[in-house]
């Protein structure tokens, strides 16, 4: 095949994909309005139900928290060149905002201070 057959492929394959997460998305936030709506205006024990929701779906929640790291980790490694595995690791210890936010302020505090990588 070629590049351009390729590249055709590629999106003819995106446009059913984009259209099922569009659909996933639609139908979760109108079960988030569905929820929040039958909380009524505000419930003491608000908090709670939240903390029960999490609990509750908390492999869910794991998952999608290895996917954020994984994806951070890879942005990492494109863009400070930094090894894919410690960064990964480096992530889920440190949140991913916070990883990248130091491993950006090293590479521009090295840029500031003409030292070599």
């Amino acid at each position: 095949m070629t590049d351009k057959s390729d590249k055709r492929l590629a999106r003819i394959a995106a446009v059913p994909a984009l259209a099922i997460l569009l659909y996933w998305v639609y139908l979760g936030i109108g079960k988030l309005v569905e929820w929040i709506g039958s909380l009524g205006a505000y419930q003491p024990e608000w908090w709670t139900i939240v903390g029960k929701f999490c609990l509750h779906n908390l492999s869910i929640l794991l998952v999608i928290y290895t996917i954020i790291c994984l994806q951070v980790a890879g942005i990492a490694e494109l863009r400070f060149r930094k090894n894919f595995l410690k960064a990964f690791l480096l992530a889920i210890v440190m949140t991913p905002p916070l990883m990248m936010a130091a491993w950006g302020c090293r590479e521009i505090c090295d840029i500031r201070n003409n030292q070599p990588k």
